[in-house]
């Protein structure tokens, strides 16, 4: 549905500096939302392999007849609190002046059930947004939809479900149970959320005046979905070109030429589009058009103080401060069921990577090469020292062996400072074992005799 795209317009306001303009203009609706307990554990990020296909398929959460479920479970376990190591857990980070996490959602209710006892519809998008006001980051990643999880009291499901059950439990509770998914997912604190509906992105585009986007490919869709429950052909000729709001829902929304993860790339693709094309000067005379239309599609807990506080940020972040996790079917590889439910295995490496970009983004931001050598260190450290890197969410690029050395020893490039700085801490190693020198992303591990690697590496 056309859900994500209202997210999309979302986003373009925390990020391109209008939301505080929108917010100023009404007191926004705000959904029921249970007050943040302080202190609350959250559970840490599973450092554990894949989860492997098991012979007895996990338990689907209990529900009434509701569209687009299945009763067919994937052969792996659910992503979540049940797969969690036994270790202590992680204390959930606090919201703070320096750093924000907001869940961006979007609800895929047709218009026919949107009534007093109808479905309440899923959450077929969820956009997870970390701003880092120090750093001046912000990380975005699309949480797959499809992604089979452990839905907190309710069991296991798909992520979008978790929305659905928290508002057939209570009306409103729908936001607050898909917070406490995502964060027993990520193993981090959702400070807040924001909601939109489905009916009004195509307007918003046109609004805008269009967005530019570069199609790297001709789309044809001869089964696309409509509102009303039947369907159409979509036609979208490659290349550059200005796209209305109706072939820009389309180009972001079709899946059946490729896959779920060309989509994801393709919503990703139009945010930053409408981003841009919202910081545009061409675009301010049509702010009086294009509010009154904004505004009311969000429901949010987020104040009117921390919307212009998001406004400021957003007017100055550069393009190049946002950190975005593209789709990628190794971490995140998809299954079809007899029924033909799709789902998605979240692994505990995908998991990391979100925990770590969420956690530091300047990490992120560097997009480090890392490469892991042993020269002296015993036979295996080399996996061992890229298993723990890889549980915390860094990218390990290389393994091999190198002429020794007397002393395990970091080299890397001014360009990633951080990167390598954390693989010191990950691996137990002091300063003195970081050398940095040159302007390169490259880190260089070479694992010495001395090696001593954490317990359970």
């Amino acid at each position: 549905m056309r859900s994500w795209l209202l997210t999309s317009a979302l986003t373009m306001f925390v990020l391109g500096g209008m939301l505080g303009l929108a917010f100023g203009l009404r007191n926004l609706s705000v959904l029921n939302r249970p007050p943040a307990s302080q202190g609350q554990p959250v559970a840490a990020v599973a450092p554990t392999p894949a989860p492997q296909p098991t012979l007895e398929p996990a338990e689907l959460a209990p529900h009434p007849p509701l569209r687009d479920f299945d009763q067919s479970p994937p052969p792996f376990q659910p992503a979540g609190q049940t797969d969690a190591p036994a270790v202590a857990p992680t204390p959930a980070p606090q919201a703070s002046s320096g750093h924000m996490n907001i869940l961006l959602m979007g609800i895929d209710q047709r218009p026919d059930e949107a009534v007093s006892g109808g479905d309440p519809g899923r959450t077929d998008s969820m956009l997870l947004v970390s701003l880092d006001f120090d750093s001046h980051l912000v990380s975005m990643v699309s949480i797959p939809r499809d992604g089979f999880v452990v839905i907190p009291d309710h069991g296991n499901e798909r992520v979008n479900a978790a929305y659905t059950f928290g508002e057939l439990d209570q009306s409103g509770g729908g936001p607050a149970l898909a917070e406490r998914t995502v964060e027993q997912l990520f193993g981090i604190h959702i400070d807040r959320y924001a909601l939109v509906d489905i009916h009004s992105m195509e307007q918003v585009i046109d609004a805008l005046g269009g967005v530019w986007i570069d199609n790297p490919q001709r789309l044809v869709d001869n089964a696309y979905p409509t509102d009303d429950y039947r369907t159409i052909k979509i036609d979208i000729p490659a290349g550059r070109q200005l796209m209305d709001g109706v072939t820009a829902v389309e180009y972001a929304r079709t899946r059946h030429q490729d896959t779920d993860y060309g989509r994801q790339a393709r919503q990703q693709q139009l945010l930053m589009a409408i981003r841009d094309r919202a910081l545009q000067f061409d675009v301010l005379p049509r702010l009086p058009q294009l509010l009154p239309e904004v505004r009311d599609l969000v429901k949010t807990d987020i104040s009117l103080v921390e919307a212009v506080q998001l406004a400021n940020f957003g007017r100055a972040l550069d393009s190049s401060n946002i950190i975005r996790l593209p789709p990628d079917p190794n971490l995140t590889p998809s299954y079809v069921g007899p029924g033909g439910a799709s789902y998605i295995n979240l692994t505990p490496a995908y998991r990391a990577m979100v925990h770590s970009m969420v956690e530091d983004p300047r990490v992120a931001a560097e997009k480090a090469a890392i490469a892991v050598y042993n020269a002296g260190a015993p036979v295996g450290s080399g996996s061992r020292a890229a298993g723990v890197l890889g549980a915390a969410g860094l990218l390990v690029n290389q393994i091999a062996t190198a002429p020794r050395v007397t002393a395990t020893r970091i080299e890397a490039g001014g360009g990633a400072r951080h990167s390598a700085e954390r693989v010191a801490q990950l691996l137990g190693l002091s300063s003195d074992a970081l050398v940095v020198d040159g302007d390169s992303t490259d880190v260089k591990v070479l694992l010495g005799p001395d090696l001593r690697l954490p317990a359970g590496a």
